[in-house]
């Protein structure tokens, strides 16, 4: 036994996370070595080279599973794997390469429900499936899935228990009380046959202790979670792939997307009934007025979100609660570019560039691009247009920093489209001109160096503005007088 975890035999079929550094190394072949390899494995893998010496095997690609359909169902996918299992008599373990997870939007944004159909797939066909996690690829809420949406973590060493994992009849159906005692049982065999006590209803009533055992609890399938998208267009989807309708009858669609993005961004402190009012109607000057039709409008909100407890009042305070699990792309587009910069320092180049692209294309417009600027844009507060310019900025520099990374490893081509997608969002972003120059630098191409700097110009002209500094004058003329 160790610090963590006991380890065991594995002497049945199990939900298994196999956590490395990189999915190619020997680490994954030394580790997988624990559970054997007779019969044989079902592999799901986009990469050829992934196990493709692991002996008597099937393979699945992504899309053969569905792994990388938009939107993503994993029910269907958890469908397609027992049906491969089921038609190929020697598989005794299905090991899934987890880099499907940063693969598309839609991926990243189930991926932590992953744990809980891999419980479904062991129940149904008592086979053994591994998750094999790159760890340099995942960002904090992957790495929590990881950890947490597992019965087993499996390494070189052996195999270890989990002692955060819940079983699927713990997650859907039993009481908090009975979720710790199950807990408390896996990590200290004295708790075992001890009994919990269970006050029914009023269990968890003040729970602010229980709020990591909460959040440890792995997603399952039939989770009622939202999937909230701030780029671009406000949508919400729900688990099955369909968003929230707005435009229901009685209901002003503008008014109620507004009274959502302002309670989410306001976040647990909430927003005071007198400041909601004001934001929504601050043309009117009769108070009680405003009033009401606010109550209407929260009304109408909560009905569109389909339930009362979305929007809690407490007092004179409106606060929004979206369900346990909600994921938002803002979270995971922050999360994405810090892990991106970790990576390109220490010079993990192919994963830096990797989780540079699912950031881009988290990025498909700017913040509420579809709420009406004057609602933001007023004397009370500027509650979007700062947001809206950061991550715009934070989307420019992923462009930038990809064309930069590209370029080092020789691949103009992609490194110029990188700055260009950059100048199509903002043609006076001189950071993108500048990599632009760079790259046609790194080409000996002094005539598209000066072509670059006189398009930044001519963009300045357009909009009537003069340069604050010269220094991309100064870098042009320093590239091209570089260049033999």
């Amino acid at each position: 036994m160790n610090s963590f975890g006991n380890r065991v035999d594995l002497l049945r079929p199990s939900n298994v996370s196999l956590i490395c550094d990189d999915a190619g190394d020997a680490f994954v072949t030394d580790a997988l070595e624990q559970i054997g390899t007779t019969p044989g494995a079902l592999i799901v893998a986009d990469n050829p080279s992934f196990l493709s010496e692991y002996p008597t095997q099937a393979r699945l690609d992504f899309t053969q599973t569905g792994l990388d359909d938009i939107p993503i169902k994993l029910t269907e996918v958890s469908a397609r794997i027992q049906a491969a299992v089921k038609s190929t008599q020697f598989v005794s373990v299905v090991i899934v390469d987890m880099r499907w997870g940063s693969g598309t939007i839609s991926a990243t944004a189930n991926f932590d429900r992953w744990g809980g159909f891999c419980d479904r797939i062991v129940e149904d066909t008592q086979v053994s499936i591994v998750s094999v996690y790159a760890r340099s690829l995942m960002i904090e809420d992957q790495m929590l899935a990881a950890v947490r949406g597992h019965s087993h973590f499996l390494a070189p060493s052996g195999l270890y228990d989990n002692p955060f994992w819940l079983p699927p009849a713990y997650q859907a159906e039993a009481t908090i009380s009975q979720q710790i005692g199950f807990v408390l049982g896996r990590l200290v065999p004295d708790y075992e046959e001890t009994p919990v006590h269970d006050d029914g209803e009023a269990s968890g009533a003040n729970p602010q202790w229980i709020t990591a055992p909460r959040d440890l609890r792995p997603r399952v399938g039939k989770d009622e979670i939202w999937k909230i998208r701030c780029f671009g267009r406000l949508r919400v989807y729900l688990s099955d792939g369909s968003q929230i309708k707005w435009d229901i009858p009685g209901s002003a669609p503008r008014k109620s997307k507004l009274l959502f993005a302002y309670l989410l961004q306001r976040g647990e402190k909430g927003a005071p009934t007198d400041l909601l009012a004001e934001l929504l109607w601050s043309d009117e000057p009769d108070e009680t007025k405003k009033r009401n039709r606010l109550y209407h409008a929260v009304a109408m909100l909560r009905k569109t979100l389909g339930g009362t407890e979305f929007v809690r009042r407490n007092g004179n305070y409106y606060t929004l609660v979206p369900p346990d699990g909600t994921w938002i792309d803002i979270a995971t587009f922050e999360q994405l570019c810090n892990r991106a910069k970790v990576l390109s320092k220490a010079d993990k180049i192919e994963d830096a560039v990797a989780l540079l692209d699912a950031a881009d294309r988290l990025y498909s417009g700017d913040l509420f691009e579809d709420l009406p600027t004057t609602f933001f844009e007023n004397d009370m507060e500027n509650w979007v247009g700062p947001k809206r310019e950061w991550f715009r900025d934070m989307a420019l520099k992923v462009l930038r920093d990809k064309a930069a990374i590209l370029r080092q490893r020789g691949r103009f081509r992609d490194a110029l489209a990188s700055c260009q997608k950059a100048l199509q969002m903002d043609g006076l972003c001189e950071i993108a001109h500048a990599e632009a120059m760079r790259i046609f630098h790194a080409q000996n191409r002094a005539d598209a160096i000066t072509r670059q700097y006189r398009q930044y110009l001519s963009a300045m002209d357009a909009m009537d503005l003069e340069p604050e500094t010269n220094a991309l004058e100064r870098l042009k003329a320093e590239l091209v007088s570089s260049i033999p």
